[in-house]
């Protein structure tokens, strides 16, 4: 309640919105991520307390964009992360990965009016990764997919 009464003048009480940007894919482990990931999910969480927070006095709310791996500098810095960004990008279902300006075009649209009704959620934008972990070029490979195609 602390935070909501210190950020309480600073938001418009009727159509205030606050996104935050965390990431899809909290509920596994990346080992070359490192503590990034528990924070994620402490940021998740504390999206869905201020949006309860401010709810009782205020129609602000509070909203996080998960995307999948992205570009990005800060990225950079992870070790192993190309090998990561690839293997998401292969796990996509259009074999190509999130890029930022669509992470901003989601954050823009939850910061418009548009949103309204959305709030305490993490949009996930991960271009269906999260639903195709089993694809069979994941699974078996570029050349076994191309072999089994081919004898078919």
């Amino acid at each position: 309640m602390a935070v909501s009464n210190a950020l309480s003048d600073l938001l418009d009480p009727d159509h205030g919105s606050v996104v935050t940007i965390s990431i899809s894919t909290t509920r596994m482990t990346a080992e070359n991520y490192g503590y990034m990931a528990p924070v994620k999910a402490a940021l998740d969480s504390s999206v869905c307390f201020l949006a309860k927070s401010f709810s009782s006095f205020s129609h602000v709310r509070f909203n996080a964009v998960c995307p999948g791996l992205l570009k990005t500098s800060a990225s950079a810095g992870i070790p192993g992360y190309v090998d990561s960004f690839l293997y998401a990008e292969q796990a996509t279902l259009r074999k190509q990965a999130v890029q930022t300006d669509e992470v901003a075009a989601a954050v823009a649209f939850l910061l418009s009016p548009r949103s309204s009704g959305i709030n305490a959620q993490g949009l996930v934008i991960d271009a269906g990764m999260g639903v195709n972990y089993f694809d069979d070029q994941l699974v078996r490979g570029p050349s076994e997919t191309d072999d089994a195609e081919s004898s078919s």
